[in-house]
């Protein structure tokens, strides 16, 4: 008898990565249909349609699990011996540089207007209550929407206010200098009796 498969958990983050799992497979549907007949889109068709599978595959990982688990450091790897490898071992290849997508504010709008809908859908899912108590939970999912607002040229709503800003510390009372007080009392004296050394009159006698 086999095992029964887990259930998915019920819960407005699991429904919010449904939507967002449609919302990501009309993305690439309009992607597809603006990329034939643009060259520039062509050649970043495979590389944004990775990255949008993983966008969909982290959102729902985060929803299922919004509160951050920790985790354990993993241990860091002993160093290799210098005479582990022989002299005649070829150099290891060098790694190859990773091919990213533009950075531009706006650039998949601009590219493919086609895609112009999926962003307004996108604004419209991050303008959602259910998408700001989300985002409160679990702000690690701002990594995964950042790089969809940069692509739409989309501000990202604030998802908590900013923290108060502390108020300042009042700095310890300074410990009086002996000298200026003693030159204080003495022109206090100065002032009430004359100067040092005077004897005032007295009168009556």
């Amino acid at each position: 008898m086999s095992a029964a498969a887990p259930s998915p958990p019920a819960s407005s983050a699991w429904a919010l990565a449904g939507r967002f799992a449609r919302f990501i497979g009309g993305l690439r549907e309009a992607m597809a249909t603006g990329a034939e007949h643009n060259p520039a889109l062509m050649d970043l068709a495979a590389r944004l349609w990775n990255r949008l599978t993983e966008a969909a595959e982290r959102f729902a990982a985060i929803a299922a699990h919004p509160v951050a688990r920790s985790r354990r450091r993993p241990a860091e790897p002993a160093p290799m011996p210098t005479d582990a490898l022989p002299a005649d071992a070829a150099p290891p290849w060098p790694r190859a540089p990773r091919r990213t997508l533009p950075r531009r504010y706006g650039w998949l709008a601009r590219m493919s207007p086609e895609t112009v809908p999926s962003g307004i859908e996108f604004a419209y899912l991050l303008a959602q209550p259910e998408m700001t108590e989300l985002l409160a939970t679990a702000p690690r999912l701002w990594r995964v929407l950042r790089p969809l607002c940069r692509m739409f040229g989309i501000t990202p709503p604030e998802a908590l206010p900013p923290p108060p800003d502390a108020p300042p510390r009042r700095a310890p009372a300074a410990v009086p200098d002996p000298r200026r007080l003693r030159r204080r009392s003495e022109a206090a004296a100065i002032r009430d009796h004359g100067p040092l050394g005077y004897r005032p009159p007295l009168f009556g006698r």
